[in-house]
This record gives C-alpha cells, structure tokens and sequence, in this order.
C-alpha cells in the first residue's frame, strides 16, 4: 500500500506532463495552477528561491532554458523520493535491511559545454512548442548535433537517451507515451548539468557466480546486466556487470550477442554452470565490476540457484546489502530487489499471472518473458526461480531471469541465443556491418 505523500506526487508528475504536452505557449487556467503547485511543494527547501522565480517567468512567458532545466531537476527530486519510498517497502516486505545511500558519481559541470548547450535550447524548443505540436523540421534539427554526441564517449548515457527517442519523436504516433516521453525530456536535459564520472577501482580478487542476464533495448541501443554474487575476502556482495552497444534493426534477437564478444567467457560460465575466478578484476564501489577478460578465468562447477537462494531466498541465509543509487539517478523504474521463489505456485487468469509462496504473491511481468526461454510452461514445471522484484506502472512485477533445466542444468534468458558465439551464422547481420565500416575506413584512409 503506497502513503498519499506517494500518491500526491505522482499526481503532480502528471501534471507536470500536461505542461510538456500542451506546450508553454498554451498555458490554461489549470496548467498555471501547477506551477503554482510547484512553488508551494518546494517552500522551505533550497530550490524555495529559484522555483518562484522560473514559475514567473514561465507564467510570463518568458523561456530561457535555465528554467526549463530547473523544471527538470523539480520533476526528478519527486521521483527521487518516489524511488526512496518503493525501495523501503520492498526491502520491508521481504525483510530487508534499508540501504545505505552512497556518493553522488556525477561531475558537475563549471560552463555547459556548446554541444550540451545546443541540447538545452533544443529540449526547451520542445517543451515551449508541446508534445502534442511538434513539427518533423523541429525533429529532424537536433540531428546532426545528436550525431556529435555519439562521437564523444563523455555523452554516452546522454546520446544513448536521445537515439531512441529521437526515433519515437519522428514517428510521432497518435497515443503518446506521455509519461515516458517526460521521463526522457527530464533525463536528457539532467544530462546536460553534468557527466559521468568514473570513480576509482578496487582490484578484487575472488569467485563469482553468475545468476542472470537482464536484457534491455529499444531500437538503435541494446544493454545487459549481469546479476551475480561475489566472494571475496571472506565476505559476499552483490555485483552487477553492464554492456552496452548501438544497433540497428537489421540486427535480430538471436544475433545480440555477436555485439558483445568480449562476454564470451561470462557465457560459458553461465551456460555450463562454472563460476568465474576473478584475479585483481576493478570493481566500482557502487558493486559495478567492470568487465575485463584478462583478470578472469573459469572456475569450478556451482549450483547457481542453491548461491542464489542463499543471499536472496524469502528467508535468506546470508542476506546481501545492495548498493544504492545515486540520488541523481533515482527514479522507479530503477528499484530492484533480487529475489529466489521457491515451491511456488502459478495461477493463470486472463488478464494476469501470479507466482504464489506461503509468504508473498508477485505478478508476472509477461511482457519481459515473452518469447524468452522461460515461459510460462518452464515456470509451471520449475519449482524455483532467481529473478527481480519492479516497480512498473503502478504494480510490483517479477522478472524471472534463470531458473534450472530437469537435469540440474542452468536456464536463463540468452541461453539459446548465446549460442552464436560456438557458430556464428554464415552473413550475419553484425559481421557484414563490421566488415563494410572497415571498408570505408580504409578507404577513406
């Protein structure tokens, strides 16, 4: 059950949304009394001073980019504290301890750079203009500055962002995901105040074992998160390895891998069920490792499901802390427990499926696994699964990742499209590409 403190910001995230759809220069009566709404929520904090000014000349219209991204920053503090709630209740629910919060990664930046500078006037352009009133000339503008910021490996994340959404602004369908494109509005213009930063590494030596892949993509950008326990220095923590690649659409599912070579090993230990033995390998203090094949090798055989159970069970063992985010990187999307369901039981309806154990019953994001390798007639026969407990449009959804085969041996999503990396297919879609990019580039040199 979320407070109303949840509630009432939720309402005015929306509300902030209806700002971004109608445009600034289309204010009503209702869309003023927002910003008014925005003044009194932020009284007594620090942004109390700044908010009223750029509420004024908002409702004067006067749009400088400056309040644009104060507006942004506004729209993010309350999903922050969305995050905080949603991630104590889980923790709660499960009988968890709540986390600490660690360091801030991000550089704030002296001077905005011109490239993040032309992406401020082009998402305030937006948000004057509205949603719901955007011209393809307006689009198709930010092009050629969006193809600059996928040349400077500074503004990943933030041409990350852009590339697929650019695609979704184009298409311009006739229901807007309103929510999401405000998510995407606000994070890319946050990006503008600073740049990731990497803090130092950790050498760590240890064992690690593998639990499952959390495949994320849209249409240009595929990632992975690797899920996996660490032992080291007589103690256990949870870790979490990301890869991310541009694609394009001629790229299918069975050939993603082939973007990753480097994550070749980590495949083999998940398939055969090996752990990894780690030797000096960076770790974030964020429990990031930074994937590096030189510092890792195979190890002996593990019972992924029995290591995850052990840390992550319903009444774990060893419960693991997880690091927390950032707070500039808080949102709901974000909140994730992981989590092994054991002797449970599936109850299918039309509208919903539910896994069910003596203590909690979780929804099943269908969406997630459909058409993976654990459907719902392996959930049926499995009698346990590691997956991730999110927070998703109002509901509390579980992701399952991995669970077992009748013989004991592992079952994750990407299983069977790893397989490429034994026997790749003849004219494959990422070898042709690679192959053409070298031609230019000799020919060019």
């Amino acid at each position: 059950m979320l407070s109303t403190e949840f509630s009432a910001s939720n309402d005015l995230i929306q509300a902030i949304d209806q700002l971004l759809l109608a445009g600034f220069t289309n204010l009503n009566h209702s869309h003023q009394t927002t910003l008014q709404r925005l003044t009194q929520v932020y009284q007594g904090t620090p942004f109390e001073a700044a908010m009223l000014s750029t509420v004024t000349d908002l409702s004067n219209g006067v749009f400088q980019p400056a309040a644009f991204v104060l507006l942004a920053v506004a729209r993010a503090a309350l999903q922050a504290a969305q995050h905080d709630q949603l991630s104590a209740q889980i923790r709660l629910q499960l009988g968890r301890p709540i986390n600490d919060q660690p360091k801030s990664t991000a550089m704030a930046l002296a001077a905005t750079p011109p490239l993040l500078g032309s992406l401020q006037h082009w998402l305030t352009d937006l948000a004057v203009m509205g949603f719901s009133r955007l011209e393809p000339a307006m689009i198709n503008a930010f092009t050629p500055t969006l193809a600059q910021l996928q040349t400077n490996p500074d503004y990943l994340r933030t041409s990350a962002i852009l590339s697929g959404w650019l695609q979704e602004l184009q298409l311009q369908p006739e229901q807007l995901p309103l929510f999401r494109w405000g998510d995407l509005w606000m994070r890319a213009m946050l990006s503008t105040l600073s740049i990731s930063s990497t803090p130092p590494t950790q050498p760590v030596s240890g064992t690690l074992y593998p639990l499952g892949i959390e495949w994320r993509q849209h249409s240009t950008l595929v990632s992975l998160v690797v899920y996996a326990v660490l032992e080291a220095d007589s103690k256990a923590s949870l870790v979490t390895i990301t890869q991310s690649a541009y694609k394009v659409a001629a790229i299918q599912q069975d050939q993603l891998w082939l973007l990753f070579p480097e994550l070749s090993l980590l495949f083999d230990s998940l398939s055969s069920a090996k752990a990894l033995i780690l030797r000096d390998a960076p770790v974030l203090p964020t429990g990031q490792l930074l994937w590096d094949v030189q510092t890792t090798s195979l190890g002996a055989k593990y019972e992924l499901l029995d290591i995850a159970e052990r840390h992550f069970g319903l009444n774990p063992k060893q419960p693991l802390a997880q690091a927390q985010l950032a707070p500039e990187q808080r949102h709901p999307v974000h909140v994730a427990e992981p989590v092994v369901l054991s002797n449970y039981q599936l109850t299918q309806s039309t509208e919903a499926c539910t896994i069910t154990t003596a203590e909690h019953s979780f929804k099943l994001d269908l969406g997630f696994i459909n058409g993976t390798e654990i459907d719902l007639a392996v959930l049926e026969s499995a009698h346990r699964l590691f997956g991730m407990v999110r927070y998703d449009a109002g509901e509390w959804l579980l992701r399952p990742l991995s669970t077992s085969l009748k013989k004991g041996k592992p079952l994750f999503i990407g299983l069977e499209n790893g397989k490429v990396f034994k026997k790749a297919p003849k004219n494959n879609a990422v070898g042709i590409l690679k192959e053409r990019a070298s031609r230019l580039l000799r020919e060019k040199s």
